[in-house]
């Protein structure tokens, strides 16, 4: 009897030791299999390459450690929505984007050079529209595509000639949340339009308006008002003052019959410039 009771601990202990092996092996062959698997997917030149002695073991893990490594990951993007990631992938370090008196969300770009000569456009059904037929404040940024096969040659053509391109648009789904769900939408078809037009420009988007009462927008940025067009010359031309002259503006919103409103023209008629629809301009044959 009392040799039983010596061996018993010695079993308990062994059984032990054991499991503590097998697991240790089993969690060694998890890091392998992983190892490797990082290993092909991300060096295929690495996996390519043969083993010599004279390069030994200790060279080759070396290169092993160094290609398997695992990126560094900021908090910033791991926290992201989806769609911020992708307005973050689509913009270029020229672009920038601010929000300014809780009512005027502004896209900027560095190689914008202040002008005299301003050409100002409209967004939605203007210089562009829905693939999907949406109004453009139910749809995702994804879903923008250019009015036609115009506009990129007409825009092209203005900044070769020295016109700043200007983009006033209300948008007022966005509110007072410059930097919530609508804005990132707003900022990522405004990447995606820098990259799509090889152009630089400016944008100013007001994102709220006055209503009896509520005075939610009381710099006049939404348009007719011409707030917008107050602020770019005031803070983003460099001190050049336009020549009204040789300045224009482009719009839907003419009060036409089929016209949702006629905010387009007065804003063009208080600021004091010519005004066009888009089919006067992104056509054939305009000579830009």
């Amino acid at each position: 009897m009392a040799a039983e009771r010596d061996a018993a601990p010695k079993r308990i202990i062994s059984a032990r030791v054991c499991a503590a092996v097998a697991s240790a092996l089993a969690a060694g062959g998890l890091r392998a299999t992983t190892a490797t698997t990082t290993a092909t997917a991300t060096s295929s030149r690495f996996a390519r390459a043969a083993w010599t002695p004279a390069r030994g073991r200790r060279a080759t893990m070396d290169k092993f450690i160094t290609v398997t490594k695992r990126p560094t990951t900021s908090r910033a993007s791991a926290g992201d929505d989806g769609a911020e990631r992708d307005a973050k992938r689509a913009t270029t370090s020229k672009d920038v984007f601010y929000g300014v008196d809780d009512s005027l969300l502004i896209h900027d770009d560095a190689r914008c050079a202040p002008s005299a000569k301003i050409a100002g456009f409209d967004l939605d059904e203007t210089v562009q529209k829905t693939k999907s037929g949406r109004k453009a404040f139910m749809a995702k940024a994804d879903d923008f595509v250019l009015l036609n096969a115009h506009v990129t040659r007409v825009m092209k053509k203005l900044n070769e000639d020295g016109y700043k391109i200007c983009i006033f648009s209300n948008q007022g789904s966005v509110k007072g949340a410059l930097d919530g769900a609508k804005a990132r939408d707003i900022k990522l078809r405004l990447a995606n339009l820098t990259r799509e037009l090889d152009v630089p420009f400016q944008a100013f988007c007001a994102t709220q308006s006055n209503k009896p009462g509520k005075e939610n927008d009381p710099h006049e940025y939404r348009k007719g008002g011409i707030g917008m067009w107050t602020r770019m010359v005031r803070v983003h031309n460099g001190d050049v003052v336009p020549d009204l002259e040789r300045c224009f503006f482009v719009g839907d919103a003419a009060g036409r019959a089929s016209d949702h409103g006629v905010g387009d023209k007065e804003f063009a008629e208080g600021v004091g410039i010519k005004f066009f629809v888009p089919e006067d301009i992104f056509c054939e044959g305009e000579n830009w």
